[in-house]
């Protein structure tokens, strides 16, 4: 009889040991629920202060900016400061267009060349162009040497 002795003195003592968890667990929980209640309702002053934060809020009293008068601008004369550095170097200055090529044989063209993109062939790539402007006048573009992809 002792075997059952043990098991019932061990059932007994699991069962008080369960009893005393779930009044600790119960506890707690209640403790949380009370917690939570108390956060969400608030005290009555604390409820009714948020909702006239929400109905009247803080007016901000701030000015606009000034703004200048709309309308017409009055007429009035232009003035202009001559500036020699802005200056053409020649009287006339620019180029008439259109610009024409007079010679193709006057191209000169960099001795690499530019890869394809592949880098299996090698494009001619001009480095300098000599057109002529509307009024004779000879233009010459010099472009860069292409960089290698």
């Amino acid at each position: 009889m002792s075997l059952e002795s043990d098991r019932r003195s061990a059932g007994a003592s699991a069962v008080a040991s369960r009893q005393s968890g779930a009044t600790s667990l119960i506890a707690e929980r209640k403790a949380i629920a009370t917690g939570i209640s108390t956060d969400r309702s608030g005290s009555g002053s604390q409820i009714s202060d948020d909702i006239n934060r929400l109905v009247t809020p803080k007016k901000k009293t701030t000015s606009l900016p000034a703004l200048d008068p709309r309308g017409r601008v009055p007429a009035a004369k232009g003035v202009g400061t001559f500036n020699p550095k802005n200056a053409p170097a020649t009287s006339g200055g620019g180029i008439a267009s259109p610009l024409t090529e007079t010679a193709f044989k006057a191209r000169e063209y960099w001795p690499d060349g530019m890869l394809s993109s592949d880098g299996l062939f090698s494009i001619p790539a001009i480095k300098k162009l000599v057109l002529a402007d509307a009024n004779g006048a000879e233009a010459v573009i010099n472009l860069a040497q292409p960089i290698p992809a």
